[in-house]
């Protein structure tokens, strides 16, 4: 007999349904964040290093929460690793949790992944490439568990190096049917291998055993300050303790002098408050010190804050935030011994405080001695003479004022971003100088470490001003003559890669200072 015609088409529809469920399982997301891997050496694309049976490569990831930094994944890699939403539900949560309780959308806001990718030669246990990278992601896209989020991270070096630099990131999104947490397997680890607290070793080849490992022996957190600056530093919200951490720090010196004031402020736009972190490696000549990403950020963030200081007066403007400092050694260890890749030190700041969509600031007069006084051993104050500005001849006159979006582009001449500098290194030092920790960088670097509070944007800045009010009515003791300007600049320079391995360096500028002489 004959099938019947409704028969047919139902077996028909069917088997369609079938091979569309079968391609859409293929073609679904898997929720959570995927990382691809490009690597380059002087322009030319390397990243078939993955694929040689001679080169092994592992990468090791922690997220930044409002506490510091958890670890995520830490695993071999052939290119690519996947962190599902679920190995990040938590962290993911506690922050949107976090933005909500402060009246703010967690939409807006972006934190940090922090990327170390260590590509070795199993033969000779050299390093090919090495790099760590703050990659900013939003955790509200993660809690939804509905979405891949790739991100592509193109990783560049000189020919002949192997220290690499993240110099573009390519980003796509891919939106599934479903929500899902799936769970990220457990690394392989050889049976009689047992790493001690604050040590994590990845095999990379089972036969011969061989691991990549990362060994912490230095971490510094706010809860590590309070024994050494004043409580006057410190506050807690939510249950979670922040300090007064400098962006402005101003001098206006002389007794022969007019008033000045400085301000800085951000727009509550449609523009991105980042707040950078800086990676400090040692060298062969001094330490090589760069940005390395945003740690924390987001839209709709408005600060706004300012200092008018008369003859002799100083001040500070200052953010609630978390710093945090971390020191790690890195190895490869094969059948032949172990193979020190290289220490690295990053800073950056965990978490800032805010109202809604005010960034919490605050002012006081003075300096914060505690911190200035290792502060000033890091830097070199350098008269501003800015071309086509109001400094053009190196000081502002009575009535006259230079814009802090006239004064960036002066220092970053390598595009690398970096406006308002903050001195972390300064506030590190604070307690590496009473605290016995292992030996890091030699602790004259740490006060020229800074990182950046920025705009993200080519044309987009931090707002701030630098203004000489000369002989002002309301101060009897200030006069009508020229303030020379003067910036503290970091001591080391910062560098910058492009996709040809090539070094710019550049100077970070760590506070504004005013002198009239």
């Amino acid at each position: 007999m004959a099938p019947k015609p409704q028969i047919i088409k139902l077996v028909v529809l069917a088997a369609l349904a079938a091979v569309a469920f079968v391609m859409l399982g293929f073609q679904t997301p898997s929720p959570g964040i995927t990382l691809r891997f490009e690597l380059y050496e002087a322009g030319v694309k390397k990243s078939d290093l993955f694929t040689r049976p001679d080169v092994v490569a592992a990468v090791f990831i922690r997220a930044v929460t409002p506490d510091g930094e958890a670890v995520v994944f830490s695993g071999p890699t052939r290119g690519s690793v996947h962190i599902s939403a679920g190995a990040l539900a938590d962290v993911a949560r506690n922050w949107t949790e976090l933005l909500k309780a402060r009246g703010h959308d967690p939409e807006d806001f972006f934190t940090a992944l922090i990327v170390s990718l260590a590509v070795i030669n199993k033969t000779s246990g050299k390093p090919l490439f090495y790099t760590t990278y703050f990659l900013d992601y939003h955790p509200a896209k993660v809690v939804r568990g509905d979405r891949e989020l790739i991100y592509t991270l193109h990783i560049a070096k000189g020919r002949g190096e192997w220290r690499g630099h993240v110099v573009k990131v390519d980003r796509e999104e891919k939106r599934g049917l479903f929500t899902s947490y799936s769970f990220t397997p457990l690394s392989m680890k050889l049976p009689y291998v047992e790493p001690p607290k604050d040590t994590w070793c990845e095999v990379v080849s089972p036969d011969p055993p061989a691991f990549i490992c990362w060994y912490r022996k230095a971490w510094v957190g706010v809860e590590n300050l309070t024994s050494v600056l004043p409580s006057t530093y410190f506050t807690t919200y939510n249950g979670k303790l922040y300090m007064k951490i400098p962006v402005i720090m101003a001098v206006n010196n002389y007794t022969y002098s007019g008033s000045v004031g400085v301000a800085i402020g951000t727009l509550p736009a449609t523009s991105q408050v980042a707040v950078g972190a800086a990676l400090a490696v040692p060298g062969d000549y001094g330490p090589s010190i760069s940005l390395a990403g945003w740690s924390w950020g987001g839209r709709q963030y408005f600060l706004a804050n300012g200092l008018f200081l008369g003859p002799t007066r100083s001040g500070w403007i200052w953010i609630w935030g978390r710093p945090v400092f971390a020191s790690y050694d890195v190895y490869y260890e094969g059948v032949l011994g172990r193979d020190y890749i290289q220490e690295e030190n990053y800073f950056y700041i965990a978490d800032i405080y805010i109202s809604g969509s005010t960034i919490v600031s605050g002012k006081d007069f003075g300096l914060p001695q505690e911190v200035a006084n290792l502060f000033y051993g890091g830097v070199d104050k350098q008269q501003l003479v800015i071309s086509n500005t109001a400094l053009s001849d190196g000081a502002l006159q009575p009535g006259e004022h230079i814009q802090f979006n006239e004064i960036f582009p002066y220092f970053d001449r390598c595009e690398a971003d970096f406006e308002v500098g903050i001195p972390v290194g300064a506030v590190v030092l604070a307690v590496l100088a009473r605290v016995p920790v292992p030996a890091v960088l030699p602790k004259d670097v740490f006060p020229g470490i800074d990182i950046s509070l920025s705009i993200q944007g080519a044309t987009m800045y931090v707002l701030g001003s630098i203004k000489n009010y000369g002989d002002h009515p309301d101060v009897p003791t200030d006069y009508n003559v020229p303030e020379y300007i003067y910036a503290a600049v970091s001591k080391y320079q910062y560098t910058a890669t492009d996709i040809w391995g090539n070094t710019c360096l550049y100077q970070v500028p760590s506070g504004i200072y005013i002198e009239a002489r």
